[in-house]
């Protein structure tokens, strides 16, 4: 079965779960941002591609080299290459907006690829020099592909209807290494701030302690099942899945197994894909979503995802505007209470789409973050939703 076609170049790339919060110096500190000449009428522009790097004299470089690449492209006829020789802990490169724009409605998203394991940072600054700070996070030898970028850090209270300039860097270290970005653009947020609340596998946990903590706010969540599993030792039956069903909840694909799929041959790929697809479809389940097993993937991976499914989640950095790229929709990997909580709270002022996944409820005071988001969700500042409601009407 052929779904939604999307992906236009598919990442081969490993990825392991993101912390919620970035602790790394990628969230950067610099104080040279506030701007004592800045215009006053923000302009409003429409959401959609704001640079393809055809021109990168548009760009000051701050910190490492800056060049054109015609190899390495995703949209246009070049890229821009950020590249740091090891002399430097940052490469940065910084563009001013030719008058503030008013991004109340709008977030950056970008296509990335690089040489090394790096958590590029985006920033957005507004005249008065607060900032938002937004990450992803891109792997070693990733073709270009979109990535939708959550929420790490603020200096200040930045004023997203007047920003002055943007930033894009990423931590260098003492590495010689190259960060290729492309396609930067902008996409809309919901009106008020989204909630996903998952659970990457089936185990039985979830419905002994996660379903009842849930039922008591009449808080929905989704269950990837690991079709091979149901019913074993330690993990629901079809029953309890039939069950969650019928309390609001999605259950949807975490694979046959829920192994590293990187780590299979083409067909046992195939198999961890099409089989759970097809136990779900048979038993009466949801079989438009999927989890990436230990959220790892790769090339083929996303192909086969692309195929069989319409919307998949993995690893990396919560709290984004409307999805770019479905087939990475960014995830919170069991967040603890202090980071769920901060999410949560950007989810309401920022109205990002956020998404909590908890592999266990074990030190994460999971009762503490439903309480939290129940009375912001009674308090009308997030919707708490579930992955239809993203596939049907906040994909970019």
């Amino acid at each position: 079965m052929k779904r939604r076609a999307y992906l236009a170049t598919a990442a081969a790339v490993t990825v392991a779960g993101c912390s919620a919060l970035s602790s790394s110096d990628d969230a950067d500190k610099d104080d040279d941002d506030k701007d004592d000449n800045k215009p006053s009428d923000p302009v409003n522009e429409d959401p959609g591609s704001f640079d393809e790097f055809e021109d990168l004299s548009k760009w000051t470089v701050m910190e490492g080299s800056l060049t054109a690449d015609e190899e390495r492209t995703y949209a246009g006829s070049q890229s821009a290459r950020m590249e740091s020789d090891g002399s430097e802990d940052r490469i940065m490169i910084k563009r001013e907006f030719d008058s503030p724009r008013d991004l109340s409605d709008e977030f950056p998203a970008l296509a990335f690829t690089s040489d090394h394991d790096v958590n590029p940072v985006v920033q957005l600054a507004d005249t008065d020099g607060n900032r938002l700070l937004l990450q992803c996070a891109v792997n070693a030898d990733d073709p270009f592909t979109r990535h939708d970028l959550g929420i790490v850090d603020t200096a200040g209270t930045p004023d997203l209807s007047s920003i002055n300039h943007t930033k894009i860097s990423v931590w260098a270290g003492d590495r010689e290494l190259s960060l290729w970005c492309d396609d930067y653009h902008f996409v809309e947020r919901p009106d008020t701030g989204k909630v996903l609340l998952q659970f990457p596998e089936n185990t039985t946990e979830v419905g002994s302690e996660a379903a009842p903590l849930l039922a008591e706010h009449d808080i929905p969540a989704t269950v990837f099942v690991n079709t091979d599993y149901v019913g074993s030792s330690g993990y629901l039956s079809s029953t309890d899945l039939e069950s969650l069903q019928s309390d609001g909840w999605t259950v949807a694909s975490g694979g046959a197994t829920g192994t590293d799929i990187t780590q299979h041959d083409a067909d046992r790929r195939e198999a961890e894909i099409s089989d759970a697809a097809a136990w779900l479809d048979e038993h009466g389940f949801d079989d438009a979503y999927f989890s990436y097993g230990l959220n790892r993937y790769d090339e083929s991976a996303l192909e086969l995802v692309e195929e069989y499914h319409d919307l998949a989640f993995v690893g990396g950095y919560a709290g984004h505007g409307n999805v770019t790229n479905p087939y990475l929709a960014p995830r919170a990997a069991t967040p603890d209470a202090d980071e769920a909580t901060q999410l949560l709270e950007w989810a309401a002022e920022y109205r990002t789409i956020t998404t909590l996944s908890y592999r266990s409820l074990e030190e994460v005071s999971f009762e503490a973050m439903l309480s939290t988001l129940a009375d912001l969700e009674s308090a009308g500042e997030i919707d708490v939703v579930t992955p239809d409601d993203i596939a049907s009407d906040y994909l970019h």
